[in-house]
């Protein structure tokens, strides 16, 4: 289990337990987060300004992370994962967490 930080309706929010993500994809890989932030959206989130947002939706997607399925640094990685998300060094993950740069 992790700690997510959770919205739970207009100005609410906790720090809850939540399952570790899980690989269901083959192109899936697994981060531990080093670093991460909540952005503009998050914060209209938070004002209740996106409705279409409900109760439970883990917050904060911007985020600095390394490899943590397994691989170790340098290590091949599966055909179906792309290099820039392979094993090493840390990277800044955006959006939806499925970009890398």
């Amino acid at each position: 289990r992790m700690k997510a930080l959770v919205y739970h309706g207009p100005g609410q929010k906790s720090w809850d337990s939540v399952d570790d993500p899980k690989i269901l994809e083959p192109a899936d890989i697994v981060v531990r987060i080093d670093t991460t932030t909540i952005c503009g959206t998050d914060l209209h989130i938070l004002n209740g300004d996106v409705p279409a947002v409900t109760d439970g939706r883990v917050l904060g997607h911007e985020a600095v992370a390394a490899r943590r399925d397994g691989a170790a640094p340098g290590a091949r990685r599966p055909a179906s994962t792309p290099a820039r998300l392979s094993a090493g060094p840390r990277r800044a993950l955006t959006g939806a967490a499925r970009s890398a740069r």
